[in-house]
């Protein structure tokens, strides 16, 4: 099983509400794990795909009645073949620490939001009964993990309204999406490049705060920046996520944040095609290669003669 990835944004407020609550319920994951009741997030896992819950009663809704629950940003499969039935799996993650050595949960969260880390990937793969604890937990400041290992790339001309429709070749995953069913995409330096650029000008005069993202590069590093009016005329920036390229010096950008839709009209140019052809087949060799690769024999242990 891949990594589960969360915002911070969505769980902090959960487990600030579990510690904040005088009395808490029983889930099905503390159950299973054994666990006193206390502060802790109920963790639904259904195959690629999750939420998590506080256990803090009285419960948190919404205006409109519903339960605040916080959902994973995962990749689905698209191919009927690996539609199924998927596993349940509840899991219990107390916020505090059996021991004063262990680092509690609530701190990784906590510390997440100082440190400017949006994203929280969660290995859920533990023993039968076991709970989650704070190792099982990671922030970053970008998304990984964005397609399967085994994902196949090609060549696609991608908009999204983000980008004020503007179309950009990209490598698109082609038998797996985004839970709102958008393309999962991968752009080239030169068009992450052309990306950030498009989104500056003096157009912007014209919109509203928040209304377009912004994408800056320090370095060879791209960072998503989302405008908020304060309220007292003072816009500020918010960093929204870091980009990082892969090993193909490819960027992500934003790979399950924003909504990215295949453009049939506009032609791509040649050599964009053939540069993105490339890529992928290097890749998809890349992968081969390492899985048919025999193990590495250690050579023989050498011993001294008997006399």
């Amino acid at each position: 099983m891949s990594r589960l990835w969360f915002r911070i944004e969505d769980v902090l407020p959960l487990a600030e509400h579990a510690l904040a609550s005088p009395t808490h319920r029983l889930t099905a994951g503390q159950i299973a794990a054994g666990e006193l009741n206390g502060p802790a997030l109920s963790l639904t896992r259904y195959g690629e795909r999750a939420h998590i819950r506080s256990n803090g009663v009285p419960v948190w809704y919404t205006r409109d009645g519903d339960e605040h629950i916080a959902f994973s940003a995962s990749w689905r499969r698209t191919t009927t073949a690996s539609l199924g039935r998927e596993r349940v799996q509840h899991l219990y993650l107390p916020l505090g620490s059996s021991t004063a050595a262990e680092r509690r949960l609530i701190d990784v969260l906590r510390g997440a939001r100082h440190l400017e880390h949006n994203w929280l990937a969660i290995n859920t793969p533990v023993w039968p009964g076991a709970a989650l604890d704070a190792i099982h937990l990671q922030s970053f400041d970008y998304r990984g993990d964005i397609a399967p290992p085994d994902a196949r790339w090609r060549p696609v001309m991608v908009s999204s309204r983000q980008v004020r429709n503007h179309s950009y070749p990209a490598l698109v995953a082609d038998d797996c999406s985004t839970d709102a069913r958008g393309l999962i995409c991968r752009f080239d330096p030169i068009t992450a490049r052309r990306i950030a650029d498009d989104l500056t000008g003096r157009w912007r005069m014209g919109s509203m705060p928040g209304e377009y993202p912004l994408l800056r590069f320090d370095g060879d590093i791209a960072a998503l920046l989302e405008e908020r009016d304060t309220g007292g005329g003072d816009i500020v920036l918010d960093l929204d996520e870091r980009c990082h390229p892969d090993r193909d010096g490819y960027y992500s950008i934003g790979a399950h944040r924003w909504f990215w839709t295949a453009d049939t009209w506009t032609p791509m140019p040649p050599r964009a095609r053939m540069r993105l052809h490339l890529t992928a087949l290097a890749g998809r060799l890349r992968t081969r290669t390492a899985t048919h690769l025999p193990p590495r024999q250690e050579p023989a242990a050498v011993t001294d003669p008997p006399f």
